[in-house]
């Protein structure tokens, strides 16, 4: 008779990224000093903080300054939320 050998239970898988995790609160319309239009994301990473963080739909890192202005950390580039 063979034996098996003992199953932790555990298995190999990798954790997700954590940014996949991140819960959508609400969009801001946003433009640049050339007119041209952004949505700005507003996630929450855990919901049971209340920490929050802003990056474009495209996922590119947004910076909160205040609450008209937002900077797209790679470039540098100033946004103001849009008057609807």
């Amino acid at each position: 008779m063979r034996t098996q050998p003992k199953q932790s239970g555990l298995t190999d898988k990798v954790a997700g990224n954590p940014s996949s995790a991140r819960h959508e609160l609400y969009r801001e319309l946003c433009q640049d000093e050339d007119g041209n239009r952004y949505t700005v994301v507003v996630y929450r990473p855990l919901l049971q903080l209340s920490v929050t963080e802003y990056a474009l739909e495209d996922g590119t890192p947004v910076r909160f300054i205040d609450d008209c202005l937002f900077e797209i950390e790679a470039t540098g580039r100033t946004l103001t939320r849009c008057e609807l």
